[in-house]
């Protein structure tokens, strides 16, 4: 008898084994949301269905070629997988922003996208809580994927405070307004406008936290507002586990990664096939190390919780200094999130998937 099972004709070391690769997909189609923001739709082939199933809040890892290089950036799925059949990602532009700015005037229909299957953790929890939700401008984005789920079974109540700048800047709109029409008893919609009732303060929050303070809060948007949420909730004594919260970085050039020291470990990575050895200095990062030397390994959050980076240690001894992303038995199999992993040992050995 084999020792795992198998889903859709794949077993399920070989579904994990492929979650941590790049797949392309193609775009079925791209819907203008509002001026500055589209949605991405993909097809997902059948037999890549089981690699790509997801919980709503998670994100895709998109492959980005960019003057000559590749870039990596994280979006979240606005799509539910308990409604909707399709994996959609919405991307609002950035100021001087490589990808997103791309993204809204390039991609059309028919495209090819490099993406790496779902993850991340700021998902709807299994106990049938009620919800307090707080979403900032495209911070809608894994807030509305979980509110549909959230509706779609049990019987969770949800109030929901987005900000936007004003009017035009409302991402799903329609989709809101359709949602909280079909479950008036259920869905609570705020809609806070910059230009009409300025940023949202701590007054504010401790305002609509009136008859919620035992909901579950889940937080996305610009990192000032989520700040002055989170604060506010600390100090209004809402336990930090009941508080859920997704921080997207997005990077600047990254040509030049500064390290401090001598070089204190000598380690293998294997990159694209190629294998080379690069000196890490004390304290500096696998992925850091690699960048200084002028390689050009994916990385998107680098703060430990995207999984962009991963890869095998095959010899040697890292420690992490932070994983969010990574279960136990990635670890004992040997993944690593090279953002986060500094060497021990000399003479370590990194192969990052083809």
């Amino acid at each position: 008898m084999s020792d795992t099972t198998t889903t859709g004709g794949q077993g399920e070391m070989e579904i994990a084994k492929a979650r941590h690769h790049y797949h392309e997909l193609r775009v079925l189609r791209v819907v203008r949301e509002t001026p500055d923001s589209s949605s991405i739709v993909f097809e997902i082939p059948p037999e890549l269905a089981p690699v790509f199933e997801y919980q709503s809040g998670q994100f895709l890892t998109l492959q980005v070629p960019h003057r000559g290089k590749h870039l990596y950036r994280c979006y979240s799925l606005a799509s539910s997988p308990a409604v909707e059949s399709e994996h959609k990602v919405t991307v609002k532009r950035v100021a001087d922003g490589r990808i997103s700015n791309w993204i809204n005037e390039h991609i059309t229909a028919g495209d090819v996208v490099k993406v790496l299957p779902p993850a991340g953790q700021f998902v709807l929890g299994a106990d049938d809580a009620d919800l307090l939700m707080f979403a900032g401008g495209s911070g809608i984005t894994p807030v509305i994927s979980i509110v549909k789920t959230a509706l779609a079974g049990g019987k969770r109540s949800v109030r929901l405070i987005y900000a936007n700048r004003d009017e035009a800047s409302i991402i799903f709109r329609r989709e809101l307004d359709e949602l909280a029409a079909r479950h008036p008893d259920r869905l609570e919609v705020v809609h806070r406008l910059d230009i009409r009732e300025g940023f949202l303060d701590e007054a504010a929050v401790r305002r609509h936290l009136d008859g919620c303070r035992h909901r579950e809060i889940y937080i996305c948007g610009p990192g000032p507002f989520m700040d002055t949420i989170e604060r506010t909730l600390l100090v209004s004594g809402i336990p930090a586990t009941a508080v859920h919260i997704e921080r997207f970085t997005s990077l600047a050039e990254e040509d030049e990664v500064a390290g401090s020291g001598a070089p204190v470990r000598r380690i293998e990575l294997t990159l694209d096939g190629a294998r080379q050895t690069i000196e890490v200095r004390e304290g500096e990062t696998v992925l850091h190390a690699a960048k200084r030397t002028g390689l050009e390994p994916p990385s998107s959050c680098e703060s430990g919780f995207c999984g962009c980076c991963m890869a095998k240690l095959v010899r040697g001894k890292v420690h992490m200094l932070h994983n969010d992303f990574l279960s136990e038995a990635e670890l004992a199999e040997g993944w690593v999130l090279t953002c986060q992993s500094v060497p021990d040992t000399d003479d370590c050995a990194v192969e990052y998937p083809d």
